[in-house]
């Protein structure tokens, strides 16, 4: 993803910064999705693509749900994306939304759905493979992220689970190639609207709202390491998205599931502003860059494991290994923890990231990736997948860090 020259995590001020306003409409609750026929008007769309997996295609009927309230505004429905929207079926999705003249776009599902129909979007705007489209990388120079021009369609994003992917201009697509995924940024597939619609929430199995809404937990806390170097907005924003995130997550498949869905999209979605912002979240920090960079090649290389295990299994290792070399970022998250007394001695990192592994551990998530079929001579591999994480390394940050990195994947891995 791309920022303005002021939007990074180098600014010496808080108050000198550039923040963006995004149009978007959103909406919430019971009956939200009564609300799509308009937007679909709004936006001239008449031969929209549902794009969704085959799970709520087949085992619900949302997708028959939103035909009916299209009417005749939907042109057909492509069931066939997948965990991590692989290359291939974005490719596919694209074909299919070409030759039925499709004008715009309906994604219907959680991360992988969300962002794969922006890549779709790409693909069918620019008329370039995927490879020519996504950011370059070059050893020892930092990353590129391609310009692209052409018009893209409008998009409209049905959650049937929280996700941060909801209301971005970057993404990425799994990839089986040289590289574990494609990485793609596009101001321009936005989505025009986003519909939290408790219906369509309530179809997604508990094991993916949990899975999803880890997501948003772990970065809501990862960012309260980073929140008093911000600006002004996006200290708003971090503070919020982990008061509502920290509170909810327990709630989901309870009695207050619903209500607790709803909280977990507005502080995704507060996490999306963070962006817009100026907060640059996925380098707030060295142990968010090195976390999150990590969990993202396991969770492209090793089918199975999902992002939020890579997320869970290697916080704690980074914040033992990488923590002592930023201290006031570990005072910041043990107090969002609760932790008083943080003195910047020797057994700082320890303690906060034993609080870390029990929280996590209490919400059902383990704390290190040992036991996952990952073999512990694949740590360089990780490293390497790490190091090309454009979010992450952007400006070649961790290639200074990658002896600790090394040591951290190595520890979570050991049993």
């Amino acid at each position: 993803m791309e920022s303005s020259p002021r939007m990074n995590d180098a600014n010496p001020s808080p108050h000198d910064f550039a923040a963006r306003t995004q149009a978007l409409n959103i909406y919430s609750g019971q009956d939200a999705l009564a609300n799509l026929p308009r937007e679909l008007r709004r936006h001239g769309v008449r031969r929209a693509l549902v794009l969704c997996g085959k799970s709520v295609n087949e085992k619900t009927d949302l997708i028959r749900r939103i035909e009916t309230l299209a009417e005749s505004g939907v042109i057909g429905v492509f069931a066939g994306i997948t965990e991590g929207a692989p290359a291939e079926c974005i490719e596919d999705a694209a074909r299919v939304a070409l030759e039925l003249r499709a004008d715009g776009l309906i994604a219907v599902g959680a991360g992988s759905v969300i962002k794969g129909a922006r890549v779709v979007a790409m693909l069918m705007g620019e008329g370039r493979p995927l490879q020519e489209m996504a950011t370059r990388h070059v050893e020892g120079l930092p990353p590129v992220s391609q310009r692209l021009l052409a018009p893209k369609l409008p998009i409209f994003n049905v959650l049937t689970s929280p996700t941060s992917a909801q209301h971005r201009a970057g993404s990425a697509v799994r990839y089986h190639g040289s590289a574990h995924h494609l990485e793609f940024f596009d101001p321009k597939t936005r989505p025009k609207a986003v519909f939290w619609d408790a219906q369509a929430l309530a179809t997604a199995p508990l094991s993916l709202q949990r899975s999803t809404s880890f997501e948003i937990y772990w970065w809501s806390l990862m960012c309260m390491g980073a929140v008093d170097t911000c600006n002004p907005l996006v200290q708003a924003s971090r503070r919020q998205a982990w008061r509502l995130a920290r509170a909810a997550y327990p709630r989901l498949g309870s009695t207050a599931a619903s209500s607790a869905q709803i909280d977990l999209c507005a502080a995704a979605l507060l996490q999306n502003r963070d962006e817009e912002d100026g907060g640059r979240p996925w380098s707030c920090h060295l142990l968010a860059r090195a976390a999150y960079a990590v969990a993202v090649g396991v969770f492209n290389h090793y089918r199975g494991i999902t992002q939020s295990h890579g997320y869970a299994g290697m916080a704690p290792a980074v914040i033992r290994h990488l923590g002592p070399q930023v201290p006031d970022v570990l005072v910041a998250l043990g107090e969002a923890l609760g932790l008083a007394n943080l003195d910047r001695d020797a057994g700082l990192a320890e303690r906060v990231a034993s609080a870390v592994e029990k929280e996590f551990e209490a919400l059902g998530w383990q704390g290190k990736l040992a036991g996952r079929g990952i073999p512990g001579a694949d740590a360089p591999l990780l490293v390497g997948f790490a190091l090309r994480n454009y979010n992450a390394n952007h400006d070649r940050l961790l290639d200074a860090h990658v002896d600790g990195l090394q040591r951290a994947i190595e520890a979570s891995l050991r049993v």
